[in-house]
Parts: C-alpha cells; structure tokens; sequence
C-alpha cells in the first residue's frame, strides 16, 4: 500500500470508524480503514447497545458540577475517579467545570441535541443499508424510578424532554410490572421512551458493517499505526515496521486512542477516557423486549442475543490501570437489587475505554484549516447512537456536501 495513494483513510475500526468507512466506500470512493485490532474489539463490543437518542443533555452540567464532591467521595458512585488518576485528570476537571456553567450547558444541550434530531434515521438507514436491519430495535426503553423523593425530578425531566420533541410519559408500578416481570424492586413508576431502542448485539453491529464494508469494495488492515503527517499528496500513516500508507482525506476515528495522532496533525484536544464496565448473563432471555434503566442507579440493562447485560456508571482511569473489581461487583449488586430472580453467578466481566472530551460533545468534521482532515471522535457513551449521523455528515464533507448542520459546537479547535 505504501505506493498507492488511495482516496480515504479511515483509523479506527470502532463502530463510528466503520459507519464513516461502510458510508465513503457506498460513495464510490476507495477506502482503507486501519486499526490495530479486529473491527469492533474496542469500546464498541461491550457498549449498553441502548441507541440513547433521549440523551440530550452533557454530562457537564450544572447538576452534575454540585454534586461532585459528594460523587467522588462516595466509593459506589455512578461518577468515580479512580484515586491513582486524579492528578492526571486534574486540568480535563477544570476544563469540565467549566463547560457546566449554567451557560455553556445550554449552548452544549443545543448541539447534542442537533446531532441526535436524526439520530435514528441515520442509525436506522445505516443498518438498512449494511443488511442489518434485523439487529436494530426501535421499540422504547424504561426509566425506573424507585425512591418517592425522585418522582418529581424524574416526572419534571419529561417537560424538558419534550421541549426537544423526545416521547417520554410516566407509567405505573403495575404497568412496569406488565412490561418487565422480572422488575421485584419495588418502584413509583417510570418514564416510558417510545423513540429509542436498542440492539441485539453490538459486537455483531460492527461485524455486519466490517463485512458491507468489505463487499462495497473497502480495505481493512489490521496494524498499530504510530505516525501520521501531511505529504504532498495528502496524508501519510506510519505503523510500527515502517510501513506508510498514503491518502487523499484522512478520518481519524480510533477513540479513547485518538489524542496522539491528532496533535501530530496540529490539534491538542484535551481528550481522556471513561472507563465502561459492563457484566453479561449468557442464554439469559427476560420477558421484557425493551432495555430498563434506573434513575437513581445509573445503570441499564439490555436484553441481548448474547444474554442480559448490565452496563453503567462512569469511572476516569485512563487507559493503563487495571479494571476495578468493585465496579463488577457494583453492577451484580445492582442487578439483584432490580430483578432478584435473575441469577448473576456465571455473568462474565468486560471494561472498555470510552473517548471524552470536557464538554461531551464530540471533536466532528473536518478540521478548520481547510486540509482533507476529518475528525470523529469523543462520543464518549453515544458512539453507537450517534455513528449514523457521524458517518452521514463525514461522507457529505469528503463529498463536498453541505452536511445539513451547525458543526461549529463540534470544531477541533474550539478549546
């Protein structure tokens, strides 16, 4: 490949890398998509599969920001710091501060929510389009509310939902209990989504479009790559023999792992990592067809092809200490406590890295200094939900389309 200068490069083969790849590769261009694992080993293959097109509101809030101390000091918080990060993740907290003032949440509420307007039409077109549409679920979700004191704050998120056109209404505990019979915890009610949904399996999601992506003419080829640079042809990747591989655009989508190669092509973006936790009950099939979240716990579980899962809770650890076993025992605890019935003895244990930036909203588009650079990367816990939209919106700019939104809250610069 060193002597072939191919249209798009795309590093990163996660489920955003892949939509961008699968959408370019429909376009008629030539494209090689790189990463240094199998497609979808990353990030992508333990996700919740919720397609959480409701989740308009950035983690940098100012909720979030006056209960922070209480979070970090509380060992079982859905937000947790592990101890031995802290001084590294002391200026991205800053940043993160500042990014909740009561005025920048709003500006990031307006961003999110115009990437996940056609959040499901593109994830739904994404599939149709791969020959996977048999995996996407658009059928809701739940919202467990279990403490009285939660009622009027879960039932008030309904208003501020609506106000962004999200279909969300309050149901019983009896309507809970017909919907989800495994539910014994006892309940208030709950908020019932009626535009969201779920996959089956993400791990197959990634497969599916590696193979459409494949039989649309790309190229996958599994290498680290260490290096990247501009040539007079476009850009230049290196990997750890030596070997280049040369394009026309680059798409840099590879995650939790894209900081580096971004500041080599001129952009610090001040991006660290949420570690995801997630357990899973292998041939466990629940009654209820719809993913059921809790208010209070933070937690949501899924049924799946591949069994119940359980995923939830953000923890900053970066991307080199080891898994904390407390976040898996935190996560069968909350399983029993939800649905006691459910055996979690023979549940397997999964951590993965997940891209964020201070403001949650993604680093997306192409770079502002007019050169073929693309970015797409920082979704932090949407990088399924919002992989349609992502890939429609980088196919239109490679394609000098107009990509039919405001990308400027999304610049690369704008730190």
């Amino acid at each position: 490949m060193a002597n072939d200068t191919t249209d798009v490069m795309v590093i990163g083969a996660g489920v955003v890398g892949l939509a961008c790849a699968f959408r370019l590769a429909r376009e008629g261009q030539r494209v090689l998509l790189i990463d240094r694992d199998e497609p979808g080993r990353g990030a992508s293959f333990g996700n919740a599969g919720h397609i959480a097109t409701e989740q308009v509101f950035p983690l940098a809030s100012p909720e979030v920001l006056r209960g922070a101390v209480r979070y970090l000091l509380d060992s079982e918080s859905p937000l947790r710091i592990q101890p031995a990060y802290l001084s590294r993740i002391l200026p991205w907290l800053l940043r993160f501060a500042w990014a909740a003032r009561r005025s920048a949440f709003e500006r990031g509420v307006t961003a999110l929510a115009s990437l996940q307007k056609s959040a499901a039409a593109d994830i739904t077109s994404l599939l149709r389009d791969a020959g996977a549409a048999r995996l996407l679920k658009m059928n809701g979700h739940l919202v467990l509310v279990e403490k009285p004191e939660s009622v009027r704050a879960a039932q008030q998120e309904i208003a501020r939902l609506r106000a962004f056109g999200i279909d969300a209404e309050w149901i019983s505990p009896q309507r809970v209990t017909q919907i989800a019979p495994e539910i014994t915890a006892h309940v208030e009610g709950a908020l019932q989504f009626t535009g969201t949904g779920h996959v089956e399996d993400p791990y197959a999601v990634c497969t599916a479009l590696r193979d459409a992506f494949i039989a649309a003419g790309g190229t996958f080829v599994q290498t680290k790559i260490e290096g990247v640079g501009n040539t007079s042809a476009g850009f230049r990747a290196v990997n750890a023999s030596g070997g280049q591989y040369v394009a026309r655009h680059l798409v840099l989508a590879c995650g939790a792992w894209s900081k580096s190669l971004a500041e080599q092509l001129g952009y610090v973006v001040p991006l660290d990592t949420e570690r995801g936790y997630h357990i899973t009950l292998p041939g466990v099939v629940p009654r209820f067809s719809v993913p059921i979240a809790s208010f209070e716990r933070k937690v949501i579980m899924t049924p799946m092809s591949c069994g119940l899962r359980m995923t939830g809770t953000v923890e900053f650890g970066g991307l080199d200490l080891s898994p904390d076993p407390k976040r898996f025992a935190l996560l069968k605890r909350h399983m029993r406590a939800l649905a006691g019935d459910i055996p979690t003895e023979t549940a397997t244990n999964w951590m993965g890295f997940r891209p964020s930036l201070p403001d949650h909203l993604p680093v997306l588009g192409r770079v502002p200094d007019g050169r073929n650079l693309y970015f797409a990367f920082g979704h932090q816990h949407l990088g399924l939900t919002l992989a349609g939209v992502t890939a429609r919106i980088i196919a239109a700019q490679v394609m000098r389309r107009d990509a039919g939104i405001d990308m400027a809250p999304f610049a690369a610069n704008r730190f």
